[in-house]
């Protein structure tokens, strides 16, 4: 297998603009092919994928921007794919991915990678990721804070055939459908992000065609480069200086104690060190996180500092040194679990802007949630009666900024998950959603409000279901921070009520199994405030109160679910 580049090959500034416009459209375009042809409704509805193009020895030129946790981190599993296959790679292979070891993320993110060939040469690849419901293992949705193993966490493939020269392979397909709970929704979003890659590989065929493929290949080397002299360049106009930050998850995954996150950030010149080995070492439970998610959130802040509407590629790499030892929670040593990762790397991700906040101060922002509530839901579809299982994911506030408010009700830092509509999750799940709700006074106050967090509740239908739920800053120690004088945001809070309508009392990460008619309530945590209260408009006051958006929420068991307080007809919903 032979790889070209463009190497010598000196492009009109023109000519460069319009190859890369149109390859990171090529992303784009990859992403609506998958988004509206997958079966789940977690990448259909609530966009939990990335699609890119890669150059052939696998770093990343274009990425569309769908998920910040998975930017920059495909390009691991590619160059992880071109060492083991090397040149028994052939026109027409699709490969399929998933070791958190070998460049993925965790399990349930599958990487679905194609290579393009021009004249008998393999000069790109195109690759898409996204999170499928259930990928086997020892829990419905595979994931669980306490596991232990990467064993545990379902099918954990290396790099191998999926498509063989434009064929399916019955052997993989076969292997996949045993080892999962809900073969048809995986088999058939795979095939959709294989169609999303093929689309991929026409739009570089008809580049090549159009401007030809030493214009194309040289387009891809000075994509790389320009990404790697914009951030120098922000760089260096920085004064030289050292900041670091800490953080702390509420706790182990198995019920231990708080755990630290650490930043030390050192920028001299036009290169920046960022040091993370003062973190905790790797946990027993499944909150560790992969190199490659470690990597994503390093490039997420960077990337923000900087400038968020640059392109998106492994350029950004180039200035940036990473310090961090294997055998820490943020670089495991195999086989520890990492199924939950993305709750650390949300707080990974705040701890990292609070310490770039001190090297770009005048673009300094306060935290918003790191909750990041999920939950796997064993469950039955009442529309075909086979079994299945609901995703979901609930965002809360961001923190406010010298510009302005929070946002309210988003997923924040690496997520940017939507949330499942309620018509969705009723026609697919045995569930009813009682209620969505933002709430009131969960926001920290300023000059700027912080956005508010979110309340839902989810109530179990007809049978027993095993739910694995979980969520982060419940600790009232490790709120959103607010900044410049600003108030921090309220913590998040998971309930769970009986089919009596009583209170159970229920840690924050757990798996169990929930009778009919019990509800799950997760309330997220609102974003930070910034400035000094007192400074804020009277006119943005009035408004608050105006709102609603000021008063205290709720705290008291007397708050029951909703289908308690008030009897509604079976087919009436209570969400507002």
């Amino acid at each position: 297998m032979s790889r070209r580049t463009g190497a010598g090959t000196r492009l009109p500034a023109v000519t460069f603009e319009l190859i890369s416009a149109a390859l990171h459209s090529a992303a784009v375009e990859m992403g609506g092919v998958l988004k509206h042809s997958s079966y789940s409704p977690i990448i259909r509805e609530m966009d939990d994928f990335s699609c890119a193009v890669f150059r052939s020895d696998g770093d990343l030129v274009a990425q569309a921007d769908f998920i910040p946790a998975q930017l920059g981190a495909m390009s691991l599993v590619v160059k992880n794919l071109i060492e083991r296959w090397g040149d028994a790679v052939e026109p027409g292979d699709a490969y399929l991915a998933n070791h958190p070891y070998m460049g993925a993320m965790h399990t349930p993110d599958l990487n679905v990678i194609m290579p393009v060939f021009l004249g008998g040469h393999l000069v790109a690849w195109t690759g898409t990721t996204a999170h499928h419901i259930d990928v086997g293992g020892v829990r419905p949705g595979t994931e669980g804070p306490d596991l232990r193993e990467v064993y545990a966490e379902g099918l954990v493939l290396p790099p191998v055939r999926l498509y063989r020269a434009g064929r399916e392979n019955p052997d993989v397909v076969s292997i996949v459908a045993a080892a999962v709970r809900d073969p048809r929704s995986t088999l058939s979003d795979l095939r959709a992000q294989r169609a999303a890659c093929l689309i991929g590989v026409s739009r570089i065929e008809e580049l090549a065609a159009r401007y030809g493929t030493p214009r194309l290949l040289a387009a891809f080397d000075e994509m790389l480069d320009s990404v790697e002299r914009a951030v120098r360049a922000a760089l260096a106009a920085l004064p030289d200086g050292e900041s670091e930050a800490e953080g702390f998850l509420d706790d182990d995954g198995t019920g231990g104690p708080p755990q630290r996150i650490h930043a030390r950030l050192v920028k001299t010149g036009d290169e920046l060190l960022v040091d993370l080995s003062g973190t905790a070492p790797q946990l027993s439970g499944a909150l560790n996180v992969p190199w490659a998610s470690t990597r994503a959130a390093v490039v997420y802040a960077l990337r923000a500092m900087t400038d968020p509407s640059m392109a998106t590629n492994d350029g950004i790499l180039r200035p940036l040194e990473i310090v961090c030892p294997r055998g820490v929670l943020l670089n495991p040593e195999p086989p520890a679990a990492v199924s939950v990762r993305h709750n650390t790397c949300q707080r990974l991700a705040d701890t990292l802007v609070r310490a770039a906040s001190e090297l770009w101060p005048h673009k300094a922002v306060a935290s918003s949630t790191v909750a990041f509530f999920g939950m796997n839901l064993e469950s039955v579809s009442p529309r075909s009666g086979l079994s299945s299982v609901m995703a979901e994911v609930v965002g809360g506030g961001t923190g406010a900024h010298a510009g302005g408010d929070g946002l309210d009700g988003v997923d924040t830092y690496m997520a940017n998950v939507g949330l499942m509509p309620v018509e969705v999750a009723e026609s697919d799940y045995s569930v009813r959603i009682l209620r969505t709700e933002l709430i009131p006074g969960s926001a920290g106050t300023g000059e700027h409000h912080g956005g508010l967090g979110l309340r839902r509740d989810y109530q179990v239908l007809e049978r027993p279901a095993t739910v694995t739920m979980y969520s982060e800053q419940t600790d009232p120690r490790f709120p959103p921070r607010g900044a410049a004088g600003g108030g921090d945001g309220a913590p998040s809070r998971l309930r769970l009520f009986g089919p009596d309508g009583v209170e159970v009392p229920v840690p924050s990460k757990v798996t169990m199994t929930l009778e009919p008619g019990s509800v799950v309530r997760i309330e997220t945590s609102g974003g930070g405030g910034y400035g000094a209260p007192t400074r804020r408009p009277v006119v943005a006051e009035e408004a608050d109160r105006a709102d609603g958006r000021l008063e205290a929420p709720p705290r008291s068991n007397d708050d029951g679910p909703a289908h308690r307080r008030r009897q509604r007809p079976r087919g009436e919903r209570a969400a507002r």
